[in-house]
């Protein structure tokens, strides 16, 4: 009767729901799901990972697939035969102790992990050219994995892309910036000198920007900041950060690619001086990173310390 069903969404994703089915028997298990559906919804039903549907490994055409706050240790299956998955949701999935390789998943774009306190490692972050979305805040036990080589493999697969996204937003638990990122400050604001390279070896790929921030609450949050090229060429970004309490690393990598989000300049020469601000007030940012990928004529990823003007004070917001 439901061999044609595309769209099956089960409970909330509210707070006052998730509370609701706490208290609530565990929902029978599902014994089978049709294989046209595109969106799957399952949050907070406490499902382990016998109550899990296995034939979630078959459904081909799968775009959204939401388990959050289900109590398995590990999906029984894997992602090899969901190539068109777009949305990974295991929000609140506070058992959950390892994941099958995401290698496979060309066209995943968002991946929400936040809360899976026991989760220690992601298999295949590298292979993910469409990936725009990354949350594993309060991940306490993973360990982190967004080091040089994953934003190189990223900045390489962007250019490749049909429709590159300008961005990637990945949100961590962390109160430091990485010691592989070049340039760094403990301030709101930071300005740098670009190296001096030879343009005809080396192509700018795009920029890592690290923020450490610091949350009084959990609501959701609007950060907002601007990078000023040489004083003539601005660009103003904002991001709505997932709830968040205490210091959160906000990263976020910007590619050259196209031009874009530069203003449509085609190189940024050495010498040229860039600003990078936070705008979101509130005393929000504590520090921040900028690292510089560049390609150069053999097909590899490398990276070169800018000048840092550590006496630089932003002029005040008007």
């Amino acid at each position: 009767m439901l061999r044609n069903l595309e769209d099956l969404q089960v409970g909330s994703q509210n707070l006052e729901a998730k509370r609701s089915f706490s208290r609530r028997r565990r929902v029978r298990r599902i014994e089978s799901l049709p294989i046209f559906i595109f969106r799957l919804s399952l949050p907070y039903f406490g499902f382990s990972k016998d109550d899990i549907p296995r034939d979630i490994g078959r459904l081909s055409n799968l775009r959204f697939l939401d388990l959050r706050g289900n109590n398995f240790l590990y999906l029984p299956f894997d992602f090899s035969k969901l190539p068109l998955l777009i949305s990974l949701c295991l929000i609140d999935c506070k058992n959950l102790q390892t994941l099958p390789s995401l290698s496979n998943l060309e066209y995943l774009e968002n991946l929400h992990l936040r809360n899976c306190q026991k989760l220690v490692k992601i298999t295949g972050l590298d292979y993910l050219p469409s990936i725009k979305m990354i949350d594993v805040i309060n991940c306490t036990s993973l360990q982190n994995q967004f080091n040089e080589g994953f934003f190189s493999a990223h900045a390489l697969s962007t250019p490749s892309l049909k429709y590159p996204d300008i961005k990637l937003e990945i949100y961590v638990e962390s109160n430091e910036i990485p010691d592989w990122c070049n340039n760094k400050v403990t301030a709101p604001s930071i300005c740098l000198t670009m190296p001096t390279v030879q343009n005809n070896e080396y192509k700018l790929l795009g920029m890592v920007l690290w923020f450490v921030s610091h949350f009084c609450n959990v609501t959701t949050r609007l950060q907002e900041f601007d990078v000023t090229i040489d004083q003539s060429s601005t660009f103003f970004w904002s991001f709505y950060i997932p709830d968040s309490q205490g210091e959160v690393s906000c990263v976020y990598y910007l590619s050259f690619s196209n031009g874009r989000p530069f203003n449509g300049l085609n190189i940024i020469k050495g010498g040229k001086q860039v600003r990078v601000e936070d705008r979101t007030g509130r005393a929000v940012v504590k520090k921040i990173g900028v690292h510089l990928l560049y390609l150069d004529q053999n097909g590899n990823v490398t990276s070169f310390p800018a000048v840092v003007d550590h006496s630089y004070t932003p002029k005040p917001q008007r």
